[in-house]
Parts: structure tokens; C-alpha cells; sequence
């Protein structure tokens, strides 16, 4: 990670991780066995940042849509960004809540 976190918002940047690989995954690789499960890690901070910030769903897919155009070179859709940026916000948004006194 780089960066120092508290334990709650390790979990989250955790969450945050599985949720690239697992779900945005727009080259597929979570589905091949042996996968390296750090495929995506390098845009972690930047998303992570942008979802800790408090920016717009659209301005976090908007980010994903730079990474799959200008780095990946495949794209997803438009919708499929847009629920990986909710999902986002909320997970981070549940590890709030649950943290709090």
C-alpha cells in the first residue's frame, strides 16, 4: 500500500482491490486459474483517493474509462464503470459507518 492506514480503512482499500479485480476486471483475468490477483493494483491509489475524496460516481468512472482506454486498451461500458463507481462509494461508505463510535 505505500501508505500508512488506520485497520479500518485497510479493510476498505482491501475491499476496494477485490472490487477492481473481481468485478471491474475488464480484460477478464479474475476468471483464469492462476491468476495474479494484483492485475489492477497499480490504479488502486488513484481510485482509492477519488472514493475517499467524496468525488461523483461519474468522475470515478471516468477515471476507470482513462485506465481502459489509454492504458488497457479494452473498454468496458459506460453502465458497467458507473456500478463499479457505486459499488465503490458505498463500500466505502459501509467501512464508515461500522467504524464509527
Amino acid at each position: 500500500m505505500g501508505t500508512k492506514f488506520s485497520a479500518e480503512d485497510a479493510c476498505a482499500y482491501e475491499a476496494l482491490d477485490r472490487l477492481l479485480f473481481r468485478q471491474w476486471d475488464p480484460i477478464g483475468v479474475s476468471d483464469m486459474e492462476g491468476s495474479a490477483d494484483d492485475e489492477y493494483r497499480a490504479y488502486l491509489p488513484e481510485f482509492w483517493r477519488l472514493v475517499r475524496s467524496g468525488s461523483t460516481e461519474t468522475q470515478i468512472a471516468e477515471y476507470l474509462s482513462e485506465i481502459e482506454r489509454d492504458r488497457i486498451e479494452f473498454e468496458t461500458s459506460d453502465e458497467h464503470r458507473l456500478d463499479i463507481a457505486r459499488k465503490a462509494i458505498a463500500l466505502v461508505a459501509t467501512w464508515r459507518l461500522a467504524v464509527r463510535p
